[in-house]
């Protein structure tokens, strides 16, 4: 039988399981945001050099000093997409080491709690293979 101080101990440490669980579910759907205004950026980025590549053609005279500022446009964009991400890559970083030790804190309570578990299991184990070893002296005795 589980003493109430191991039961006590055990949902202890379910309860701060479960509070590292909601941590770092909120800091995956952190990360995840950040991830995905990078990934947006790239799209981005990637759409404009694909359209400047595509359109940077002309097939007259008249269309050459649209075409510079065409360009010049197209590359001001790009390198302000670049500089969002260059500012966004540590901010994503630091998010990513936020998750990696939120999960290993919550991994460690985990792994106390099921070794909690096991030993209790053992212990509750060995209780009841003394109390059996008991009965079977009793009965030895009785009829020896």
């Amino acid at each position: 039988m589980a003493t109430e101080a191991t039961r006590r101990r055990l949902r202890a440490l379910q309860v701060m399981e479960r509070l590292k669980s909601l941590e770092t579910e909120r800091q995956a759907a952190e990360t995840g945001a950040i991830r995905a205004r990078m990934d947006r950026l790239e799209n981005d980025k990637t759409a404009l050099l694909e359209r400047l590549s595509g359109e940077s053609r002309i097939d007259g005279l008249e269309g050459a000093p649209y075409l510079g500022r065409f360009i010049r446009s197209i590359r001001a964009e790009v390198d302000r997409i670049s500089n969002d991400a260059a500012k966004l890559a540590p901010e994503l970083a630091r998010s990513e080491e936020k998750l990696r030790a939120a999960l290993a804190e919550q991994k460690t309570y985990e792994i106390l709690r099921l070794k909690r578990l096991a030993e209790e299991r053992e212990a509750r184990a060995k209780r009841e293979a003394d109390a059996q070893d008991e009965l079977s002296l009793l009965r030895w005795n009785r009829t020896g």
